[in-house]
């Protein structure tokens, strides 16, 4: 089989080549090209997830092997559940390409060069068993994702959005470096499982300081409550298939990330103790926040940014339940979550490309014609809900199964999210009910990313929506990958397999068969499905209703003195990272011990 190193090497060549002969190569070469490059990690990706589910391998870069208990080259730790994100990863850049193919403006011929770099760096951030290789991956991703939120370099908004965004997540590398300094200035080492020997069992103030600035640094990338604010502003500005990426595989890589260090080199450390609520905690803050302030949003890209840190808040709850069930259906909402959202940014493309617009008050009735759209746009509502059929549904059950008490809170998330995105198909593509609020929240400043208007929906444009929504659902009735995930998630919280692959002590996987979903489960996601349409009508028609019966339809509305925190400016960014970081430091300190 071809090297796994192909996956970084192959889209750096190519965005070399791109980038450089991007004044003499005709845009049709360019996508092709593009799009080709992507399909090849696509097909290489997943036969290396396919190899993963027998043994977990690990590729040395220059043969430099382990010796004795000393790791000293950098390695691809092949498992399932790395090699599944690098597919998830390059199955959306495909689609990506595909929706801006001769379409997206290229902003002077940087779009594709930047695409292949962040697809390059995503890929091997998933795949990397080094500590710093996982930072550097970490900035490559993030200096490609600064330049094509920033693509039209002459309009101020997007600008101001990238900024928002490098500032932020550069303080962001910042700690995740401090933290790298102070685990290798007691170690000497930076392989992940190496580190994992040598720090099991110790919890001491310097293992805390590594462990409160490493999990910052992830957190912020995950776009966490209260470290989520650049993520609303670059999805806002961002062209779409970026935003693909964005919400669909950088906000889980930063999770990943987080969810990879704790399981090889902190799970040891922190055996017996509660630091895991740390997570709970941050997770559940930011799932209900997310959901309000995503049903509160109006610009149809903005709306999708905050249930992305909404679900992402779920998906780092069931992280701190870290349970073997509640991992597995981590991972099963993860790629459930990351199919939907594309699918629907991807809708949000075509309204924006049609009409030059995502204001949903303005857009009011006007996306009735869009008969494709509309019906992608609903599904995708009922399927962040996590109705029957959708894949969300069996990861929540899952995340559920041992912590009971987490229902509610999907309950929650599922009736404002799904409600939020289907209160928006209801007025857009029936015209339903009033227009929704016409003040200052309701404005939308969006510059078109089209190359010229046209009143043609091509197939490259809705065939991405589709391929990703028909994959949540079909993944639903797939029963050999709910099975592989879950035997994923139990070799991926088992330090001791992880480090046998490192040293060169290969075991056979072993598939374990999921359990079956309780019939209590579809039936309580068919409540969120009633719940999240219950809620859109209730917003839709809320003019109908007596005032003192229209809450909670009513937090709609601007919401100023929450609205007023996503100030724009870098600086009360970097205020409310610093907060969060503390916080989080003292959460670790007090239960660390």
């Amino acid at each position: 089989m071809l090297s796994p190193a192909l996956l970084v090497a192959i889209p750096l060549i190519a965005a070399a080549l791109l980038g450089g002969l991007r004044k003499l190569l005709p845009r049709l070469l360019t996508d092709v090209l593009a799009l080709l490059t992507a399909l090849f990690n696509l097909v290489l990706a997943s036969l290396w997830t396919l190899h993963a589910l027998h043994r977990t391998q690990v590729y040395w870069f220059g043969g430099w092997y382990p010796r004795g208990h000393m790791a000293l080259g950098i390695g691809f730790v092949m498992d399932v559940a790395g090699c599944g994100l690098a597919t998830l990863t390059a199955f959306l850049a495909t689609l990506a390409l595909l929706f801006s193919f001769r379409y997206t403006d290229s902003g002077g011929d940087h779009y594709h060069p930047l695409m292949l770099v962040f697809l390059a760096a995503m890929s091997g951030f998933a795949l990397t068993g080094d500590l710093f290789n996982l930072f550097v991956f970490f900035e490559l991703m993030s200096t490609a994702a600064f330049a094509l939120c920033g693509l039209k370099t002459q309009e101020p908004s997007p600008l101001a959005g990238a900024f928002n965004f490098a500032v932020t997540n550069t303080v962001a590398a910042f700690m995740m470096l401090t933290g790298i300094a102070l685990l290798y200035s007691t170690t000497g080492a930076l392989n992940l499982a190496q580190l994992g020997l040598l720090l099991a069992g110790r919890h001491d103030r310097l293992v805390l300081a590594a462990f409160a600035f490493l999990m910052t640094g992830f957190l912020v990338k995950a776009a966490t409550v209260p470290f989520h604010f650049w993520l609303p502003d670059a999805h806002a500005v961002a062209p779409t298939s970026v935003c693909v990426l964005f919400s669909g595989v950088m906000v889980p890589m930063g999770l990943f990330g987080a969810m990879r260090v704790y399981a090889t080199i902190f799970q040891g450390c922190f055996a017996g103790t509660h630091v895991s609520w740390i997570f709970i905690a941050f997770g559940s803050l930011s799932a209900l926040w997310g959901g309000i302030m995503c049903f509160a949003e109006h610009h149809l890209k903005r709306l999708l940014a905050f249930s992305t840190v909404s679900h992402t808040g779920l998906m780092l709850l069931a992280f701190g339940l870290w349970t073997k069930t509640a991992m597995a259906g981590l991972l099963l909402y993860l790629v459930g979550h990351a199919l939907v959202k594309a699918g629907l940014f991807f809708c949000a493309g075509i309204l924006l490309h049609r009409f030059r617009s995502v204001s949903e008050p303005w857009l009011f009735g006007k996306g009735r014609a869009l008969r494709r759209t509309r019906i992608l746009w609903i599904l995708g509502g009922f399927g962040l809900a996590a109705a029957p059929g959708f894949a969300l549904a069996i990861g929540e059950s899952y995340i559920s199964a041992g912590a009971g008490w987490t229902e509610w809170i999907f309950l929650a998330v599922g009736a404002l999210t799904g409600g939020a995105v289907l209160r928006a198909g209801l007025r857009i593509f029936f015209g339903l009910g009033d227009a929704g609020p016409t003040d200052e929240s309701a404005k939308v400043d969006e510059a078109p990313e089209t190359l010229k208007e046209s009143h043609q929906i091509n197939w490259f444009l809705w065939t991405p929506a589709l391929a990703c929504i028909a994959g949540s659902i079909a993944l639903t009735f797939w029963p050999e990958y709910t099975n592989a995930v879950h035997s994923a998630a139990i070799r991926f919280m088992d330090f001791g397999s992880y480090a046998h692959a490192v040293y060169q002590q290969f075991t056979p996987a072993s598939m374990v068969r999921a359990a079956a979903i309780p019939g209590k489960d579809w039936l309580l996601a068919g409540v969120h499905a009633f719940l999240a349409l219950g809620l859109a009508l209730w917003a839709v028609y809320r003019r109908r209703i007596p005032r003192a019966l229209r809450w909670p339809s009513h937090i709609e509305g601007p919401l100023r003195p929450f609205r007023a925190l996503q100030s724009g400016y870098p600086g009360d960014y970097v205020a409310w990272l610093t907060v969060g970081s503390a916080a989080l430091g003292a959460a670790a300190f007090w239960l660390g011990h």
